[in-house]
């Protein structure tokens, strides 16, 4: 079944996490979307091994300073329900090494999740590990993919709350993060935001008419096949309607030369063996009756 293939997989990936940790670390803004997306399987053996290939993938970052608020993370990819305590962990985060792509591809959707919490305090907790995390990325194209995940989210922050203290945690978190994306401004930094969005919507959208039209030529091809094979079946059925008429005729044309066959036999004074049907002799004696 499909689960114990998926199972499997997860398990060697727990492997891999202990025994290639330099190349799983790499890989992790690939690896993370992809496992989180089995913690929601049906299946409850694929769920249990989601979450245990998930810590144990996400352990291989190096970061030492985000090492203790990994199990907090992971928990919170699992249990949506705990962001906040995650958040609160990231809180006491101290960012003092390089952060890479591997660690913000971990820190990142809890951030945008932790955003959407009602409470504000959460919000502005949120912007605070931003801002001290932005400071320290790496390269623009290290948190080039996730800007669009917080840069909305930031925004919205930053217009929709009353407070003003969070306000300003929230803009200062945007404009370290627009730095650190590489951007003059803030405006700069969203309108790239935007544009990256309506980027990926169009791309979206071509995959769906592509895909719309794929479809729409196997059903074609399809219909062609079906179409074929009733044609093929209407010959074949008749082709067998004509042999069995030809059949028919045959066995009818057989009766009747054997009707007609008895009937000359009837009138035959002849057996078929050539003797006289009166006297039984082949050459009739003067008194036979028949002669």
């Amino acid at each position: 079944p499909e689960w114990r293939v998926k199972h499997n997989a997860l398990e060697r990936l727990s492997q891999l996490s202990i025994t290639a940790r330099t190349q799983v670390c790499k890989m992790l803004p690939q690896i993370i979307p992809t496992v989180v997306a089995q913690v929601w399987d049906t299946k409850p053996q694929v769920s249990k091994a989601s979450a245990a290939c998930l810590l144990a993938a996400c352990q291989t970052n190096r970061n030492p300073d985000v090492a203790p608020a990994i199990p907090a993370v992971v928990r919170a990819y699992v249990k949506p329900s705990e962001t906040v305590k995650a958040i609160e962990e990231l809180m006491h985060t101290t960012f003092v090494a390089t952060v890479d792509a591997s660690t913000l591809s971990l820190l990142c959707p809890v951030l945008s999740r932790g955003l959407k919490e009602k409470l504000a305090i959460h919000k502005r907790a949120c912007c605070i590990v931003i801002d001290n995390m932005s400071k320290l990325v790496e390269t623009p194209e290290a948190v080039a993919p996730f800007g669009p995940l917080l840069v909305p989210e930031l925004k919205k922050v930053v217009e929709n709350v009353q407070f003003d203290e969070i306000r300003d945690a929230a803009l200062a978190a945007l404009k370290t993060l627009t730095k650190a994306l590489g951007h003059a401004s803030v405006e700069e930094a969203i309108a790239a935001v935007m544009a990256e969005e309506t980027r990926i919507v169009e791309e979206e959208q071509r995959r769906i008419d592509q895909e719309r039209a794929d479809m729409l030529e196997r059903q074609r091809l399809m219909e062609e096949k079906e179409a074929e094979e009733r044609r093929q079946w209407r010959d074949a059925m008749e082709a067998q309607r004509m042999l069995d008429k030809l059949a028919l005729e045959e066995e009818e044309e057989k009766k009747q030369d054997e009707k007609r066959k008895k009937d000359n036999e009837k009138k035959s004074t002849r057996s078929a063996t050539g003797k006289c049907k009166a006297c039984g002799l082949k050459k009739c004696r003067k008194d036979c009756l028949l002669k």
